[in-house]
């Protein structure tokens, strides 16, 4: 009698519709996110996490498929929820269009007694990049957080939200940018 080997497996994310995965919760993530030996009888622990970037629903398929055997293994259906998060702090911005950007400063300060380190996330990667992702703050105190807007192409506005996460990625606060785009050659202060 033959023994047969434990089956190597890997985790796939598919969505339930023929439009991009990215669509509506941008970074979807499961972990282990490699392929993975999973022993007879055994239980595997799969941690999914979910970056949305705007609000909404959406439906997806996570198959746990045999990589030897070219089976399914197992196949789950999650619902993801999402909604608009509360702003704490609102900004507006004016960009000249046709410039190279514009980089400005905004200030976070730490409402904790204990020293934290934070993550900052945007929806809008596309239009504004952060100086440093991570940053650490001692208790009470404020930390200046740099921010690089993208050139605009045409006249018209945008809403960046800018997401303050804890180290365990949890979202601590969320700041709201409104960016205008015009033809002036001035450049505008970033009003609170």
């Amino acid at each position: 009698m033959a023994v047969r080997q434990p089956p190597t497996v890997q985790v796939q994310d598919l969505c339930s519709t023929t439009l991009p995965c990215s669509d509506l919760y941008g970074l979807f993530t499961v972990d282990p996110e490699s392929v993975f030996v999973l022993p007879p009888n055994g239980i595997q622990d799969l941690h999914i996490a979910v970056r949305p970037l705007k609000a909404g629903s959406k439906f997806v398929y996570v198959n746990l498929v045999d990589v030897d055997q070219h089976q399914l293994v197992s196949s789950w259906l999650v619902c993801v929820v999402s909604r608009n998060p509360v702003i704490s702090k609102a900004f507006e911005i004016t960009i000249s269009t046709g410039e190279k950007g514009c980089n400005k400063r905004i200030t976070y300060t730490n409402p904790y007694q204990t020293k934290k380190r934070y993550s900052l996330h945007t929806n809008r990667a596309d239009l504004l990049q952060f100086k440093e992702n991570t940053f650490e703050v001692s208790a009470g105190e404020t930390y200046t957080i740099g921010l690089r807007f993208a050139p605009g192409e045409s006249c018209g506005q945008e809403e960046i939200l800018i997401f303050i996460n804890d180290h365990e990625d949890k979202n601590e606060e969320t700041f709201c940018v409104k960016v205008i785009y015009e033809q002036a050659n001035k450049k505008g202060s970033l009003k609170v």
